[in-house]
């Protein structure tokens, strides 16, 4: 369950900038929210808006790149350069990317935090809350720091329990975590369990599905095998039946999956029904753009909502209509569809959605005219009511970050 996330110096944001997920008592008392086991309540859902190009897909890539960062980052080439952007205007090029997020496991909340330029992991930490009857504290877990002078980073994991064979396989472009459960750590492994549980369609060059991108076909390809292997069918049915509502007609989808030496393709019929007739169509390619896109997003929701933890979804509303992006995120606002109180991170044109929820749920984005994003929740805004009609308002202007043309 994330609490909060920030980043400082990150693509286009310059200044320190905060998606939190907490909640005090004055948040309403709906299944939008749950408590967690640590007795803090968080929100189910957060959405992102804001003009084009104001900083809402840099927002969003935190989480993934945290993820890869924190479980993956040890399977790239030890020589590879870290994959992150620091603001291009003004000094802030030359200074190093600053990130941090608070996570909770099993009751415990974990801020694990970094600072990083392309070249090395400058510092790590991971630091873990401990709560008594009078007072919260907060216990570091190890930590590691580089030394110019030694030309080696200085390791603290006294706590952690590090193998001692781990001091040599430390590489400044892999997380401590993402070496150490490759030893088999047990700590290393609860941590890297839960970041897998992260679902997104968001890679470093922005949106999977940008049609700019060259692998824009890659991701149907990828849920397409998905759907087929073993293992998924109740997924699979699940899309099914919730394709089936929104495309009237459309009964089933059929995969094969053809295996050859190195290498396999794959072959879809979607079965429509009429009249008590069923057609094949032998293609995703004769589907509507809306269902296309829906099939791809269901595998990501369903995942998540069966799994637990978190989907990170961009351009949530492409291509679908706005009764349709409501009805996507209510599966993980009601506990029949929720039961695990996985999260939803999401950006959207569709502002009616703004309608379905409350100010701790919506986070606006814009740019300032020195290409800095900024960003801040709804709740911030002073003089903001529950009762607002959030959807006019923001129409209106009397938020900010609307389209200033």
């Amino acid at each position: 369950m994330i609490h909060s996330f920030s980043c400082k110096n990150f693509y286009s944001f310059s200044d320190l900038a905060v998606v939190d997920f907490s909640v005090n008592d004055k948040a309403p008392i709906n299944d939008g929210y749950f408590t967690a086991p640590s007795g803090n309540r968080l929100s189910k859902i957060e959405t992102v808006v804001g003009p084009n190009a104001s900083g809402k897909t840099n927002l969003l890539k935190i989480l993934p790149f945290l993820k890869w960062l924190i479980a993956d980052s040890f399977n790239s080439n030890p020589s590879s350069l870290l994959p992150v952007k620091p603001f291009m205007f003004g000094e802030q090029k030359n200074k190093p990317t600053e990130l941090a997020v608070d996570f909770e496991i099993n009751g415990n909340i974990y801020t694990y935090s970094f600072v990083l330029d392309e070249k090395r992991i400058v510092s790590e930490e991971l630091k873990v809350k401990n709560k008594t009857n009078q007072k919260e504290t907060s216990k570091k877990v190890f930590s590691r720091k580089w030394n110019k002078e030694d030309g080696k980073y200085d390791l603290d994991d006294k706590r952690f329990n590090l193998p001692k064979e781990f001091e040599n396989s430390i590489r400044p472009n892999a997380s401590i975590v993402s070496v150490a459960v490759r030893f088999n750590h047990k700590e290393s492994q609860e941590i890297f369990n839960y970041w897998q549980k992260f679902e997104t369609n968001v890679v470093e060059a922005g949106w999977v599905g940008d049609q700019v991108l060259p692998n824009s076909n890659q991701q149907l390809l990828e849920v397409l095998d998905f759907y087929s292997e073993s293992g998924n069918e109740t997924i699979k049915k699940e899309a099914e039946k919730i394709l089936s509502r929104f495309d009237l007609g459309l009964e089933s989808f059929e995969i094969d999956k053809i295996k050859k030496e190195n290498s396999f393709s794959i072959n879809v019929k979607v079965a429509h029904s009429f009249g008590g007739q069923k057609v094949y169509l032998p293609s995703m390619a004769y589907e509507s753009s809306g269902t296309k896109q829906l099939f791809v997003l269901l595998k990501t929701i369903l995942v998540v909502l069966t799994r637990g933890g978190m989907a990170v979804l961009d351009e949530f509303d492409v291509n679908l209509h706005p009764e349709m992006v409501m009805s996507l995120f209510e599966l993980f606002i009601q506990p029949e569809t929720n039961p695990n109180n996985a999260q939803l991170l999401f950006s959207t044109h569709s502002h009616r959605v703004l309608n379905n929820l409350d100010k701790y749920q919506i986070i606006l984005t814009e740019k300032n005219e020195k290409g800095e994003s900024d960003s801040w929740r709804l709740d911030d805004v002073s003089g903001v009511r529950s009762d607002d009609n959030y959807y006019q308002k923001y129409i209106a202007g009397a938020y900010g970050a609307v389209p200033k043309i």
